[in-house]
Protein backbone atom coordinates (compact mmCIF):
# COMPACT_ATOMS: atom_id res chain seq x y z
CA UNK A 1 0.00 0.00 0.00
CA UNK A 2 2.81 2.87 0.86
CA UNK A 3 4.88 1.32 -2.01
CA UNK A 4 1.44 2.01 -4.48
CA UNK A 5 0.88 5.75 -2.85
CA UNK A 6 4.69 7.16 -3.02
CA UNK A 7 4.24 5.79 -6.58
CA UNK A 8 1.50 7.55 -7.74
CA UNK A 9 2.60 10.73 -5.84
CA UNK A 10 5.79 10.40 -7.54
CA UNK A 11 3.95 10.23 -10.79
CA UNK A 12 1.59 13.29 -9.84
CA UNK A 13 4.77 15.11 -8.70
CA UNK A 14 6.86 14.14 -12.58
CA UNK A 15 3.72 15.20 -14.29
CA UNK A 16 3.34 18.65 -12.46
CA UNK A 17 7.26 19.24 -13.36
CA UNK A 18 6.98 18.35 -16.99
CA UNK A 19 3.87 20.66 -17.12
CA UNK A 20 5.21 23.68 -15.73
CA UNK A 21 8.43 23.64 -18.15
CA UNK A 22 5.66 22.91 -21.14
CA UNK A 23 4.14 26.22 -19.79
CA UNK A 24 6.97 27.89 -20.07
CA UNK A 25 7.67 30.36 -23.36
CA UNK A 26 11.07 31.69 -24.82
CA UNK A 27 9.95 35.06 -26.29
CA UNK A 28 12.04 37.51 -28.33
CA UNK A 29 11.93 41.44 -27.46
CA UNK A 30 13.55 44.77 -29.16
CA UNK A 31 14.06 47.24 -26.69
CA UNK A 32 15.26 50.92 -27.65
CA UNK A 33 18.11 51.58 -25.69
CA UNK A 34 18.26 56.07 -25.37
CA UNK A 35 21.62 57.37 -24.36
CA UNK A 36 24.09 54.80 -25.11
CA UNK A 37 27.68 57.02 -26.01
CA UNK A 38 29.94 54.55 -26.79
CA UNK A 39 30.62 50.12 -27.13
CA UNK A 40 31.24 50.22 -23.38
CA UNK A 41 27.65 50.97 -23.01
CA UNK A 42 26.44 48.36 -25.12
CA UNK A 43 28.87 45.95 -23.07
CA UNK A 44 27.73 47.04 -20.01
CA UNK A 45 23.78 46.71 -21.05
CA UNK A 46 24.72 43.20 -22.27
CA UNK A 47 26.33 42.50 -19.01
CA UNK A 48 23.49 43.42 -17.10
CA UNK A 49 20.85 41.71 -19.22
CA UNK A 50 22.98 38.73 -19.25
CA UNK A 51 23.03 38.22 -15.29
CA UNK A 52 19.26 38.74 -15.06
CA UNK A 53 17.45 34.89 -14.25
CA UNK A 54 15.42 34.01 -17.29
CA UNK A 55 17.67 35.66 -19.84
CA UNK A 56 18.76 33.40 -22.68
CA UNK A 57 20.80 35.50 -25.07
CA UNK A 58 21.36 38.94 -25.44
CA UNK A 59 22.51 41.01 -28.62
CA UNK A 60 23.20 45.06 -27.81
CA UNK A 61 23.56 47.26 -30.27
CA UNK A 62 25.48 50.44 -29.60
CA UNK A 63 25.19 51.73 -33.40
CA UNK A 64 21.31 51.21 -33.74
CA UNK A 65 20.22 51.53 -30.06
CA UNK A 66 18.54 48.66 -29.07
CA UNK A 67 18.62 45.14 -27.57
CA UNK A 68 17.47 42.22 -28.85
CA UNK A 69 16.64 39.57 -25.67
CA UNK A 70 15.65 36.16 -25.16
CA UNK A 71 13.93 35.30 -22.52
CA UNK A 72 11.94 32.91 -20.59
CA UNK A 73 8.44 34.51 -20.17
CA UNK A 74 7.90 32.46 -16.76
CA UNK A 75 11.00 33.92 -15.19
CA UNK A 76 10.81 37.34 -16.43
CA UNK A 77 9.10 40.35 -18.13
CA UNK A 78 9.40 42.81 -20.29
CA UNK A 79 9.10 45.55 -17.42
CA UNK A 80 11.73 43.48 -15.94
CA UNK A 81 14.16 44.07 -18.48
CA UNK A 82 12.95 47.62 -19.47
CA UNK A 83 13.91 48.27 -15.44
CA UNK A 84 17.43 46.39 -15.46
CA UNK A 85 18.64 48.81 -18.48
CA UNK A 86 17.00 51.41 -16.53
CA UNK A 87 19.25 50.87 -13.81
CA UNK A 88 21.79 50.88 -16.03
CA UNK A 89 22.02 54.44 -16.25
CA UNK A 90 20.05 54.27 -19.66
CA UNK A 91 15.67 55.00 -20.61
CA UNK A 92 14.54 52.30 -22.39
CA UNK A 93 11.43 51.73 -24.42
CA UNK A 94 9.49 49.27 -26.88
CA UNK A 95 9.35 50.83 -30.24
CA UNK A 96 6.28 50.64 -31.64
CA UNK A 97 6.40 47.63 -33.93
CA UNK A 98 7.00 45.69 -31.15
CA UNK A 99 3.71 45.70 -29.24
CA UNK A 100 4.07 42.34 -27.91
CA UNK A 101 7.09 40.29 -27.71
CA UNK A 102 7.17 37.06 -30.15
CA UNK A 103 7.24 33.95 -29.52
CA UNK A 104 10.00 31.82 -30.21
Amino acid sequence: MYKRRTSALFAVALFIISASSVLAVSRNVKLRIKGMTCGGCATSVEKALKATDGVEQVRVSYDRGIAIVKYDDQKVTVEQLQEVIKNTGFSCDLPSSNSSATKK
